[in-house]
């Protein structure tokens, strides 16, 4: 092992350093096998040798299995309890939530009845679609560049 080497195994983990001969001996492996198979490049027309193929993808794509530590009883314990408050906290949010949007639409609901008691030519006409209708054109897409009408701080 040369010096950087050592160097560096020495201030990684067990777990890290063995990972790290794992990586280190199927690059050789895959060296080995690719000087036995002439190298090819992968490009059409060139085989790759099935092994070789297959180590690469081991050791691009195939993960260990994390082991999961020993959790104490007061960590497990600290854990639940942390669940528990996200669990109530999203289920206040998405009451919340809910209760906007129920208000919101009674707010619409009595906006269309009070219209339809009004005129009801003005009622006909809010709820008419247009024919050829498929995305709102007065909806404004959000974009991040800049309008094209500046704002005029002189406007009172």
């Amino acid at each position: 092992m040369s010096g950087s080497v050592r160097a560096i195994s020495t201030a990684l983990s067990t777990s890290q350093r063995g990972g790290l001969l794992r990586a280190t001996k199927a690059t050789k492996e895959v060296k080995r096998t690719s000087s036995r198979t002439g190298g090819g490049s992968g490009a059409p027309g060139h085989e790759v040798s099935g092994t070789r193929y297959e180590m690469m993808k081991q050791i691009l794509y195939v993960e260990e299995p994390r082991q999961l530590p020993q959790l104490s009883t007061e960590d497990v314990e600290r854990h639940m309890t942390i669940m528990r408050a996200q669990k109530i906290f999203n289920m206040t949010a998405s009451a919340t939530r809910r209760a906007e949007r129920l208000r919101k639409f009674e707010s619409m609901k009595a906006a269309y009845e009070a219209l339809a008691a009004l005129d009801q030519r003005l009622f006909d006409g809010a709820c008419q679609k247009e024919a050829n209708a498929t995305f709102p054109r007065q909806m404004r897409v959000p974009t991040e560049t800049p309008p094209t009408k500046i704002w005029d701080y002189l406007t009172k």
